[in-house]
């Protein structure tokens, strides 16, 4: 089980229990003081049997538990930030059915560190009295609405769209909004639960989407992880393009609709950023790898919007404090609708290089305090960001839950990024000995 500021993840009945998820979700409870807490989930096959377990514990104490069923993370966000209810999210996001797990959120945000702490706490065997708590179901969000009225109904009249669904939570919704936009949508991988490739698309090739996008000549398909938070964008020549690229393309449609124009963004996220952000006259901010730490920044820096380029995640924090897919696949639209394909053509684009290579964490820490020390233009946000030239740079970082160093580089072409990622894991690798 791993636990994070991004969430709770596990197996069920291995290294998860729904003892377990019964004591987090009752310390939630415990700890929020709220006479509601809402609660959905994504579509593993698991996630109706933690929900039991779930809204249990949380109405043991006393707290009537609001179910919206199967919907999207960001739809529960937006519900939570709307009703200022608590909510916990049933999800393990983009890792693989088998695993499952809890998100839990305050006011449509994510929690804290002394709210993690006080959802982890093990108190030993207690005796509590029942509080009399109900469940109650919930018709739906207005997730979808509120999308429909910030673009105007049939605002992308005649883009053809495709859908991967992934079989999960944008089921709920995706093709209903994006016909209420105007969009010819075709859609697969539709079914609820059904998950006939990697649940992360930025980590499959998507290839029945791009086959789709050519045979059908879809000006943009739209590739969704299992709760509807993670994008992917394959471009009107049936290209899969990367998470970094969709984020930059977003960020351009986003920053021209809004006078805020400084944003935050994770370190490991692409330099086109800066090149879409310098043009506004703003500045890009750069955090820890993670949603949690964008989103800190975000609010440090008094910055509305914000992303992280690997996960394809885009973050307005005027709609959403949370990586929305949809907010972004329909800023992304309504370029196309407006300038046709040659939309994709004015997002700027570098090439990424990513890899993970197994090393003790000590062996890392020293490793990376050498490896530093020879370079000049160095970062140490998270791990060592090392700028090689004005359109290069190599990121290395040690993951905190294993004995991982993740390597991420980029350059102008793709050889060049993988040939500098293969060199410095090679460099950290020999140094580390």
């Amino acid at each position: 089980m791993i636990a994070s500021l991004s969430g709770i993840r596990g197996v069920l009945n291995s290294d998860l229990s729904l003892a377990d998820v019964a004591r987090f979700a009752g310390n939630f409870a415990d700890a929020v003081g709220s006479k509601e807490v809402l609660m959905a989930r994504d579509t593993r096959s698991t996630g109706p049997t933690m929900c039991r377990a779930l809204a249990g514990a949380i109405a043991s104490r006393g707290s009537t538990v609001v179910d919206y069923g199967i919907i999207s993370t960001p739809a529960l966000f937006r519900e939570s930030r709307l009703t200022g209810r608590p909510a916990v999210m049933v999800t393990a996001s983009h890792n693989e059915p088998e695993f499952n797990g809890l998100k839990f959120l305050e006011a449509g945000r994510g929690i804290g560190p002394r709210m993690l702490d006080a959802v982890l706490r093990d108190e030993g065997k207690t005796t509590r009295e029942f509080q009399g708590g109900r469940v109650r179901s919930a018709k739906r969000t207005s997730y979808a609405d509120d999308l429909v009225s910030r673009f105007g109904e049939k605002s992308c009249d005649g883009v053809r769209v495709a859908l991967d669904l992934g079989g999960g939570a944008a089921i709920s919704h995706a093709v209903k909004l994006m016909t209420r936009l105007g969009c010819q949508v075709v859609s697969v991988n539709d079914a609820y639960g059904v998950f006939s490739r990697r649940v992360d698309p930025v980590s499959d090739d998507l290839s029945l989407l791009c086959d789709i996008v050519k045979k059908k000549d879809c000006d943009i398909g739209l590739g969704f992880d299992c709760d509807g938070d993670r994008l992917v964008v394959v471009d009107s020549a049936g290209r899969k393009r990367s998470g970094d690229f969709m984020l930059a393309f977003a960020l351009m449609e986003v920053l021209a609709e809004t006078r805020e124009k400084n944003v935050v963004v994770s370190v490991d996220t692409t330099q086109a950023v800066d090149d879409v952000v310098g043009k506004t006259g703003g500045k890009a901010f750069r955090s820890k790898v993670g949603e949690a730490n964008v989103v800190s920044m975000m609010q440090e820096k008094g910055a509305r919007i914000g992303g992280e380029g690997s996960s394809g995640g885009l973050i307005d924090g005027g709609f959403n404090y949370c990586r929305d897919s949809m907010l972004a696949a329909l800023l992304i639209i309504g370029a196309l609708k407006r300038n046709g394909r040659r939309a994709y053509g004015a997002v700027p684009a570098y090439h990424q290089s990513r890899m993970a290579m197994k090393l003790p964490r000590a062996k890392a820490a020293k490793a990376l305090r050498k490896l530093a020390a020879g370079h000049r233009d160095t970062d140490g946000t998270d791990g060592v960001k090392i700028r090689l030239s004005r359109k290069s740079w190599v990121l290395l970082r040690p993951s905190g839950t294993e004995d991982v160093v993740r390597v991420s580089a980029e350059a102008e072409s793709q050889e060049k990024a993988a040939n500098i990622a293969r060199s410095f894991s090679a460099r950290l690798k020999e140094m580390s000995r």
